[in-house]
């Protein structure tokens, strides 16, 4: 069981120092400093309004954090997958 421990936190390391999850990051930090796109998010809690929602989706701080949280999502569905052969592979060996 240590040794599953282990293997899932170097993963989460590789995984941390991943391009993709480094842009996601970058995105994140650069929308929450977006002023403008904070406000309406603010605005759009108070006050939920169909035009309020369309702004903030198509703010380009909100667009490109978006797209980076599509990529990741890519890589999660990928890792997902090769789980799945590995489980798979486990599974016949028993």
């Amino acid at each position: 069981m240590e040794e599953l421990i282990e293997k899932v936190e170097k993963l989460k390391e590789v995984l941390s120092k991943e391009e993709v999850v480094l842009d996601l990051l970058e995105k994140k930090k650069i929308a929450l400093g977006d002023a403008f796109l904070v406000q309406k998010v603010q605005e759009y809690k108070l006050y939920p309004r169909e035009e309020v929602k369309k702004e903030i989706e198509n703010s380009p701080s909100f667009l490109a954090y978006k797209e980076a949280e599509f990529n990741v999502n890519l890589l999660i569905l990928g890792l997902n997958q090769q789980f799945k052969k590995i489980q798979k592979e486990i599974s016949c060996r028993r």
